[in-house]
């Protein structure tokens, strides 16, 4: 049998070749990334806000059109009010008043509170950071006067009560042994207190605080920081002002403020220990945690354009994948999966912080490679292009947090707690902007000078082998930072880069222009 020759996937073939060497333009989107386009503006809605007559502070921010609203009722109090002592109070009471309260007169407990916000389609959020103790729901437009009862029932008359306490209890001191066998987590409680020193914003939970905390002491901080005339009521989405007025009375019209005064904004300068480097001892960890400290724009002090240069010269070291930090330390050198950076501001003074995991033998050298860095942007402009494409994250990260309404009620009340103006998150986009490579070097040279920057390694120094290169140190064990001989072994095995471990370190507060959020290391 004539068997008729195969040509035609020969054919095919050769189509197929011509068409990929054709000289033929590609197609944006489907041979090749879109092309940019031009930014587009920033809408922010309206953000009017008016007082009740207890002074409840009511901000609205009106976004019709899709019927969500995202409430967060705000007291400016959080761990920096944490008496002397009794670290995690504040914590543990934002904790205690979602596990019960009383509603209609009669006390419910943690299970039906969750069952009844549940059946409003949201989940009922309280949470503490830096001057923020927070109760928050979102849900849809015709629920939002039940979620705003069950908020206040749950902010005014929350019934801590002593099994809960325990309990709670117990879940922090687990979460806070397992973090201590982290690196990572030892040595960020080590840089705060090395930069801090004794400070309300240097102090950390310890086994040793939470063990002494009691409900009586959860009742004094309710009943002195839980006051309509140091809260605010934000309220994100589709509602109008005259509605949330209405609401707010309702619901919060009869709270009463106490006789006495407020108390002023917790301010602290920072106390910097006298050495360079502090080297943590954690016999058998697996990695190395390398952190490096430094002066940041305090909330009370410096200006307005001052703190936008300073997170300028932040996203540029430590922002993202294509900063400089993850470039020198995991691009071109393979020490870590991620290197990164944050900033916090307070009343009375800031902190800079970079971080890293490396093996224990390149600590020392990733410590350098990171204050090597922070020099060289002291020394050297950064170029027009490296500096645009660092600045259009930080704008892309702040446009982003105001696309749904949580972000945008999130965004509004990190200025409350920062005792900003709102009308700063107008003109964030266009200060941003403005930063030139010049104020961002003279930024670099006015606040991170050589003799301001404090490291500290925590691993297994044995394993680390000469560290001389790191200049004066001063040497800890866990048990030293965490203020307890009760610390687990360190971890041999890493925690995951994009998995950090539970900190008894606050967040740096509310995603807010006012104080730039943390910024993750990449993965």
């Amino acid at each position: 049998m004539t068997r008729t020759p195969r040509l035609l996937p020969l054919a095919a073939a050769a189509l197929l070749g011509a068409a990929l060497t054709s000289p033929q333009a590609a197609t944006p989107g489907v041979d090749e990334p879109p092309a940019a386009q031009p930014p587009r503006p920033i809408v922010l809605p309206p953000m009017p806000e008016q007082r009740l007559e207890n002074g409840l502070r009511v901000i609205v921010a009106p976004r019709p059109g899709i019927p969500l609203v995202s409430a967060r009722l705000l007291v400016r109090a959080g761990p920096e009010t944490d008496p002397a002592g009794l670290a995690g109070l504040s914590s543990m009471a934002a904790t205690l008043m979602s596990k019960g309260a009383v509603r209609k007169g009669r006390a419910v407990d943690a299970t039906t509170l969750a069952q009844q916000a549940e059946a409003l389609g949201g989940s009922l959020d309280t949470g503490s950071s830096w001057r923020s103790t927070t109760v928050a729901m979102t849900v849809t437009t015709p629920k939002l006067g039940e979620a705003l009862s069950l908020i206040a029932d749950v902010a005014r008359r929350p019934t801590l009560a002593k099994d809960e306490l325990e309990r709670a209890r117990t879940q922090a001191l687990d979460s806070l042994r397992v973090a201590l066998s982290s690196p990572g987590t030892v040595a960020g409680l080590a840089a705060r207190r090395a930069y801090w020193g004794d400070s309300p914003y240097g102090v950390s939970a310890t086994p040793a605080s939470l063990q002494k905390i009691s409900t009586a002491d959860i009742q004094r901080f309710h009943a002195a920081q839980f006051r309509p005339d140091q809260a605010a009521l934000v309220l994100a989405g589709d509602v109008t002002e005259a509605q949330a007025m209405q609401l707010a009375r309702r619901h919060f019209g009869d709270w009463r403020a106490p006789k006495t005064p407020l108390a002023p904004l917790v301010a602290a300068q920072p106390q910097a220990q006298g050495d360079a480097t502090v080297l943590v001892d954690m016999p058998g960890a697996g990695q190395s945690s390398v952190v490096v400290v430094a002066p940041f724009v305090a909330l009370d002090k410096e200006d307005r354009i001052t703190r936008r240069i300073g997170q300028s010269a932040n996203v540029l070291l430590g922002g993202g994948y294509s900063a400089r930090l993850n470039q020198e330390v995991r691009i071109k050198r393979g020490l870590s999966y991620g290197a990164g950076s944050e900033a916090e501001a307070h009343p009375g003074g800031g902190m800079w912080s970079a971080s890293a995991q490396t093996q224990n033998s390149t600590a020392g050298q990733v410590l350098q490679v990171m204050r090597d860095e922070v020099a060289r942007l002291g020394r050297e402009a950064p170029g027009v292009e490296e500096l645009e494409a660092r600045k259009a994250t930080l704008i892309g990260g702040f446009s982003r947090r105001l696309e749904t309404v949580g972000g945008l009620a999130a965004t509004i009340s990190g200025q409350v707690a920062q005792d900003r103006p709102l009308a700063e998150l107008r003109g964030f986009v266009e200060e941003i902007t403005a930063v030139t490579p010049q104020q961002v070097q003279g930024f670099a040279q006015k606040y991170w000078p050589a003799q301001a920057l404090r490291g500290v390694i925590a691993g297994d120094l044995k394993a680390a082998g000469d560290l001389s290169s790191v200049g004066a140190a001063r040497r800890l064990t866990v048990q030293q930072v965490a203020g307890t001989s009760a610390v687990p072994p360190a971890s041999p095995v890493a925690a995951p880069a994009s998995e950090p471990a539970s900190s008894p370190v606050p967040s740096a507060t509310e995603p807010s222009p006012a104080t730039p959020a943390t910024t993750q290391a990449p993965r």
